[in-house]
C-alpha cells in the first residue's frame, strides 16, 4: 500500500488488522492480543460521528440494476463478454506462442516416437484379442452385448445445437435484407467480417475511425496502392543492403550461393531514440550508481568501470583523476595505496570512488609470503588484491602516484578503452547497447529460419526495456546466412561511436559515445559470438575452461579456470599463426576456441564477461529435464494419482491451464516450465508415496543417495524440485542487495550439488555448470534479469505473425519494411521530429488517436488506459490520486452476498472505519450497496507507469500493515457504497492469513492459518489499501483422508505460502 490513512482527531489512528473487543478506546489489551480500533456504538454514540437510521438498524441490501448488461465495461482489451477469470496479458500471449517454437523440433521427434509406440501397442492389443477369442468366446459375447448397450446409451445422449431462431422469435424489420438485417450497412459489415475473419479489436478500431467526427467517407480511397505511396511520405529510415554468402548445408539445392541482406543503420536508430522525447525522459546518462538495492545496468560493476558507459574522470582539488589511476588515500588515519577503478554516485547524488586495494609485503597472506617476494618488496614491489574493493569519498583522496606494472595486461576496461573528450562544452550521451541474436522459424511445417538481430538500450530503466516496442530491429539474417558477414556494417559504425561522434540531439549538438555492453543469446549462439566452441566440446563453456567431464565438480579453483580476455587473445593468435589445418584443429580443441574469432571482437568489449549465459533458456531446459526424469519414475498408480491431483490443483487464476506433464511434457513451452516448477513441489507432496514409484527406479536413486528407506527417496525427489524452484526464484529476482547476492550463491550451490547426486542425467550438464558463473554475471549487470532473453523471445511472435501477410519470397525485406513503417509511426506518435521538416506532427499526438493506438505494442505505454472507463450503473470514485478508472463487474447473486453478510458481524462499524481511512468523518450506512465478483482499476506505480489491476473473488492479496509489514488475505467480497457526498466508493471484504511461525518440514515454506468466522479481525477495507494482487500464492495444506478434491476440508484452515511463486516475464 502506498500510504497509510489516518483520520483526524478526535478519532485515533487505527491499525488495519485488529481484533474487536467491545471496550473503550482508551483501554489496552494484554500482550499477544490485538487492540480494538473502535468503541462499540452502543457504549458511546455521542463521540462517534456516524449516522444511523433508527427506524431500521438493518442494512437494506437491495441490488441496483440487476440486469447483467448494465454492469459497465473496462474495454475490450481487458475483458471479454464472459469476463473469464484467467485474464492473460499481451506479454503472456506473446511469450507462450513464441516459446512454442522452442520445442518444435523435439515435438516432431517425440510425435514420431509416440506413433511408433502406439503402433506397437496396437499390435500387442491385436494378439491379445485373438487369444481371448480362441479361449473364451462367452466373455467376448458378453463384451459385445455390453458395447451394444453402451452405444445405445450414447445415442440417447446425442443432442443438437440449434442456433437459428424460430420464426416467431425473429425480430421484425423492413428493407430489402429483411428479416435478416436492418439495412445495407449492417449486411455488408457482417459479410465482410465473415469473409475476412476480422478480429474483434480490428473491428472496434474500424468503428472508432468511422464514428470519429473528423472522418469523411469521401476521403476513403478505393485503391489500396495509394497507401503504399503515402507510406513513402513518412520519416522512414534507409535500409542498408549487402550481399552475404549462404551456407549450402542449410538451404535447399536450388538456393543461390549468396543473397542480399537488409538491415537498418545503427546510427539512424540511435538518432531516432535520442530524438524521441517519450524515451529521452526515461533514459539515464551518468556515472555508475552505488545503490543498496541493485536493479539497473548502472548498478552493476561494468557500467561504473567502463569509460564507454560511466564517468571516467573527476576533478578533486583542481587535479584530474581518471579511472585506472593509482592514488594515495587516507583510511582511519593511515596512508594507503590503491587503484581507482570506478567513479560512482550514491543514491543522493554524492560522488564516491571504488578503489582496488594494493598490498605491501606485510599485508600479504602467510601462504604466499616468501624470501623472493620479501626481497622484491625492498625495491618497492607491491601486489594487487582482486576483491573485495572498497568505496571511499572524494575527500579521502590525497594525491596521485606513479606505478610501474611489471606484469601488464589489458585486464580492466580502463586499460584497453580510451574515449575522447568532446570538442567543446557540449552535452555528452554515453549509450549502453544490448545486442540480441536468435533464429526463429518463419513457417509452421517447412523448416525455414531467419536470424533476428535486435538492439536494446541499457540506459532505459527496467520497466521501459521490458516493453516490446523498445526492442529495436537491426535486421534479419537470411536463411543460411553468416552472422559475421551480416554484422560488418554494424561493427563499422560502432567503432566510430566508440571514439565519439557529434549528433543533433533534441535540437542541439551533442557528443555521443556508444559501446557494446552486452551480447545476449541462447547457449549455442552465445558461444559463437564469444568465439568459443559449442557446449558439447571438451571445453565448451564460454566463461571458463573447465573440461566436459568436470562440469559438475563444484570445488574448483574458479580463478585458474576462468577465461580471461588477454589470455584468449594470445590463444587466438597462436591458432591464426598455425598454417597446418590439422594442428590448428588440435589447438582449437585444446583451447576450446573457434578457428576464427567473432566479428564482435573488433569492438571494445570483454568477450567472456559481456556474453553471459541466459538464465531463461538454461532454467527452462533444466526444469524440462527434471520433469521428464520425474515422470519416468512414476508407476501406473503414481501417474493416476498425479493426474488426479494435477486436474484439481489450485493454480493461480491468471495462469492458463498447463498441459498434462505425464503425457505432454515434451510440448511444454519455456514459460510453462517456469510456472510448473513453482507448483511441482506441492503437487508431489500431496500424493507421492512408495507405491507411486517404479521399484527399479526407486532402487537406483536409493543407491545413488546411499539411503536405506524408500521414504527418503521420496523426500529426495521433492527436495530436488524445492531447490530448483527456490533457485529459479532467486535468479529471476528483479532486485538484489548484498544479502540477496549471498542468498543467490547459496541457492545455486545447493541446486548444483543435489541434482547430480539424485539424477545421473544431471552429471556434467552445461545448464547445471553455469551455476558457477551466475553470481558474477549478476554483479556485473546488476541483476540476472537484465541479461535474460525472456521478453526478447516474445519479439519473434510479432514477426512470425507478419509472415503470412508477406509475399513469402523475400521475407526478411518485407518484415524489415513493415517494421520500418511501424517505427516511423511510433516516432511521430511519441512527438518525434522529422529531420526533413525539422518539426513534429501534432495530429499524431492528439487525443483522436487514443483508441486507435491503444493495446498496440508500438505505443502500448503512451495510451495505456488514458480514457476513464466507468461502470454502467454509476461512476466509482477513487479517494486517492494514484488509483483511477475503478470498474466493478459481474454481480454477486443475492444468495451469495447474503451468505457473506452472515459472517460480517460488525459490518457497520468496519464500513465506518473504512470511510475514516479515506479521511471521512461520517458515513450514511443505509445508502445503496451493490455486490460484485470482479473489479479493476488503474494504478500509477512508483516509476510513473500505469498498470491495470484486476481483482477476483478468491484472489490472494498483499496488504501493507505498519505493525506487520506485508500481510496476506483472500478476497471474499467486493461492493460499492454511496457516501454522504453522493459519490460511490469501492470496498473489499477479506479473510486474513495469520502466520503460524512454523515452516513445512519438506517444502520449506511457511504455514499460515486462514481467519475463522469467530476471529475478531477487521475485514472490510477500501479497495485502495491493497498493495499487491496476484503476487502471492497459497496452497491448501491438504489432508489426504479429509480433503476430497476438488473440495477441501473447511475445518482444516492451514495453508502453505508458496515461496517459489513469482512473475518471470
Amino acid at each position: 500500500m502506498r500510504r497509510r490513512y489516518s483520520h483526524a482527531k478526535p478519532i485515533k489512528p487505527i491499525r488495519i488488522r485488529n481484533r474487536f473487543s467491545y471496550s473503550n478506546l482508551g483501554e489496552t489489551t494484554t500482550s499477544g492480543e490485538r487492540r480494538s480500533p473502535v468503541r462499540s456504538p452502543d457504549n458511546d454514540d455521542d463521540n462517534m460521528d456516524f449516522q444511523y437510521n433508527h427506524e431500521d438498524n438493518d442494512l437494506s441490501f437491495q441490488d441496483i440494476n440487476d440486469d447483467d448488461n448494465e454492469y459497465g465495461s473496462i474495454g475490450p482489451q481487458y475483458y471479454n463478454d464472459e469476463m473469464e477469470d484467467d485474464d492473460q496479458s499481451f506479454d503472456n500471449e506473446e511469450e507462450e506462442e513464441t516459446d512454442n517454437e522452442y520445442n518444435s523440433e523435439e515435438e516432431e521427434e517425440n510425435d514420431n516416437e509416440y506413433n511408433r509406440d502406439e503402433e506397437e501397442d496396437d499390435d500387442n492389443g491385436d494378439n491379445n484379442e485373438e487369444e481371448e477369442e480362441e479361449g473364451n468366446n462367452e466373455e467376448e459375447e458378453e463384451r459385445n452385448n455390453d458395447e451394444e448397450e453402451r452405444n445405445d446409451n450414447e445415442e440417447e445422449e446425442i443432442h443438437q445445437i440449434v442456433e437459428a431462431l424460430d420464426e416467431d422469435k425473429i425480430p421484425s424489420c423492413n428493407g430489402e435484407f429483411a428479416p435478416y438485417f436492418d439495412n445495407y450497412t449492417t449486411t455488408a459489415l457482417f459479410c465482410w467480417l465473415q469473409k475476412h475473419n476480422v478480429s474483434t479489436k480490428a473491428y472496434e478500431d474500424l468503428v472508432d475511425i468511422i464514428h470519429n467526427p473528423q472522418f469523411e467517407p469521401t476521403h476513403v480511397v478505393k485503391n489500396i496502392r495509394r497507401f503504399q505511396s503515402w507510406r513513402k511520405r513518412l520519416p522512414l529510415l534507409p535500409i542498408i543492403t549487402k550481399p552475404i554468402q549462404i551456407l549450402p548445408k542449410k538451404t535447399p539445392s536450388t538456393s543461390r550461393d549468396s543473397k542480399l541482406s537488409y538491415q537498418l543503420s545503427i546510427s539512424d536508430i540511435i538518432w531516432r531514440v535520442l530524438n524521441n522525447p517519450m524515451l529521452m525522459k526515461h533514459m539515464y546518462f551518468g556515472p555508475g550508481v552505488n545503490s543498496e538495492t541493485k536493479s539497473e545496468y548502472w548498478h552493476g560493476t561494468l557500467w561504473g568501470e567502463s569509460p564507454l558507459f560511466g564517468q571516467h574522470e573527476i576533478i578533486i582539488s583542481e587535479v584530474i583523476y581518471q579511472s585506472g589511476d593509482f592514488v594515495y588515500y587516507h583510511d582511519n588515519g593511515l596512508k594507503k595505496l590503491g587503484r581507482l577503478r570506478a567513479i560512482l554516485k550514491d543514491e543522493n547524488g554524492n560522488y564516491e570512488l571504488r578503489v582496488q586495494l594494493i598490498l605491501n609485503y606485510d599485508d600479504l597472506p602467510g601462504n604466499i609470503k616468501g624470501l623472493s617476494r620479501r626481497r622484491r618488496s625492498l625495491t618497492g614491489e607491491v601486489w594487487f588484491q582482486d576483491e573485495p574493493f572498497i568505496t571511499i569519498i572524494t575527500s579521502q583522496i590525497l594525491e596521485k602516484v606513479t606505478i610501474m606494472m611489471t606484469y601488464k595486461h589489458q585486464i580492466i576496461p580502463e586499460d584497453y578503452i580510451s574515449v575522447r573528450n568532446p570538442p567543446s562544452s557540449m552535452p555528452v550521451y554515453k549509450l549502453f547497447l544490448d545486442l540480441y541474436y536468435d533464429d526463429f522459424g518463419t513457417f509452421r511445417n517447412v523448416y525455414h529460419s531467419l536470424g533476428g538481430v535486435y538492439i536494446q538500450f541499457g540506459n532505459m530503466p527496467t520497466h521501459q526495456r521490458k516493453l516490446i516496442k523498445n526492442h529495436f530491429v537491426l535486421g534479419f539474417i537470411p536463411f543460411g546466412g553468416n552472422f559475421n558477414e551480416f554484422m560488418v556494417p554494424f561493427v563499422s559504425e560502432i567503432k566510430k561511436f566508440e571514439k565519439g561522434k557529434i549528433m543533433t540531439v533534441q535540437g542541439q549538438d551533442a557528443w555521443v559515445i556508444a559501446g557494446l555492453g552486452l551480447v545476449t543469446a541462447d547457449l549455442p549462439q552465445g558461444n559463437d559470438m564469444a568465439g568459443v566452441l559449442r557446449h558439447n566440446a571438451n571445453k565448451g563453456c564460454r566463461t571458463c575452461t573447465t573440461k566436459k567431464e568436470s562440469l559438475s565438480t563444484y570445488n574448483q579453483d574458479s580463478v585458474t579456470t576462468l577465461r580471461y580476455h588477454h589470455i584468449t587473445d594470445e590463444e587466438i593468435s597462436k591458432i591464426s599463426q598455425e598454417s597446418v589445418i590439422s594442428k590448428r584443429g588440435q589447438l582449437c580443441t585444446e583451447y576450446g576456441l573457434r578457428s576464427s574469432p567473432s566479428i564482435l571482437d573488433k569492438l571494445k568489449r570483454e568477450r567472456h564477461l559481456q556474453t553471459p549465459q541466459d538464465i531463461y533458456h538454461a532454467t527452462a531446459g533444466k526444469i524440462g529435464r527434471l520433469l521428464k526424469l520425474t515422470c519416468e519414475l512414476f508407476s501406473q498408480e503414481g501417474e493416476d494419482d498425479f493426474v488426479k491431483i494435477w486436474k484439481n490443483f489450485e493454480i493461480p487464476k491468471k495462469w492458463s491451464r498447463l498441459p498434462n506433464p505425464i503425457s505432454h511434457y515434451n510440448s511444454f513451452m519455456m514459460s510453462d516450465l517456469l510456472r510448473l516448477a513453482m507448483i511441482m513441489p506441492f503437487l508431489l507432496n500431496r500424493f507421492l508415496k512408495e507405491s507411486s514409484l517404479k521399484n527399479n527406479e526407486a532402487a537406483t536413486i536409493r543407491q545413488r543417495i546411499d539411503v536405506v528407506r524408500i521414504s527418503l527417496v521420496l523426500k529426495a525427489i521433492i527436495s530436488c524440485w524445492v531447490h530448483v524452484a527456490k533457485t529459479m526464484k532467486a535468479v529471476f529476482n528483479k532486485e538484489f542487495t548484498l544479502d540477496s547476492y549471498e542468498e543467490l550463491q547459496l541457492c545455486l550451490k545447493e541446486e548444483f550439488l543435489i541434482l547430480p547426486k539424485v539424477f545421473a542425467s544431471f552429471v556434467n550438464l552445461p545448464n547445471i555448470h553455469i551455476n558457477m558463473h551466475l553470481l558474477m554475471h549478476a554483479k556485473t549487470f546488476g541483476t540476472l534479469v537484465n541479461s535474460q532473453v525472456g521478453i526478447k523471445e516474445m519479439v519473434h511472435r510479432i514477426f512470425k505473425g507478419m509472415v503470412p501477410k508477406t509475399n513469402c519470397k523475400n521475407i526478411d525485406l518485407d518484415l524489415l519494411k513493415r517494421y520500418n513503417t511501424l517505427f516511423a509511426i511510433r516516432h511521430l506518435a511519441d512527438g518525434g521530429i522529422d529531420p526533413r521538416l525539422n518539426r513534429s506532427c501534432s495530429g499524431f499526438t492528439s487525443s483522436n488517436f487514443d483508441q486507435l493506438f491503444s493495446n498496440w505494442y508500438v505505443t502500448e505505454d503512451k495510451y495505456l488506459i488514458e480514457e476513464q472507463i466507468q461502470n454502467d450503473d454509476v461512476k466509482v470514485t477513487s479517494p486517492v490520486n494514484f488509483i483511477s478508472n475503478i470498474s466493478l463487474k459481474k454481480r454477486m447473486s443475492k444468495q451469495e452476498h447474503d451468505k457473506l453478510l452472515l459472517t460480517l458481524h460488525n459490518f457497520k462499524i468496519e464500513l465506518f472505519l473504512s470511510y475514516v481511512d479515506m479521511k471521512f468523518e461520517a458515513a450514511l450506512i443505509n445508502s445503496s450497496i451493490s455486490w460484485y465478483k470482479l473489479a479493476s482499476y488503474t494504478i500509477e506505480e512508483k516509476n510513473g507507469i500505469l498498470s491495470k489491476v484486476h481483482l477476483h473473488l478468491g484472489d490472494f492479496i498483499t496488504i501493507y500493515e505498519e505493525d506487520h509489514e506485508d500481510s496476506y488475505a483472500i478476497i471474499k467480497g467486493i461492493f460499492q457504497h454511496k457516501g454522504n457526498n453522493d459519490k460511490y466508493y469501492a470496498f473489499v471484504v477479506v479473510d486474513w492469513f495469520e502466520d503460524t511461525m512454523v515452516e513445512h518440514s519438506v517444502l520449506k515454506c511457511p504455514l499460515y492459518r486462514l481467519q475463522a468466522t469467530g476471529d475478531k479481525w477487521r475485514r472490510i477495507f477500501p479497495i485502495t489499501v491493497i498493495d499487491n494482487v496476484q503476487k502471492v500464492h497459497f496452497i491448501h495444506n491438504c489432508n489426504s483422508e479429509r480433503c476430497q478434491l476438488p473440495n477441501h476440508d473447511t475445518t482444516n484452515r492451514i495453508w502453505i505460502k508458496n515461496n517459489f511463486y513469482f512473475t518471470a516475464i
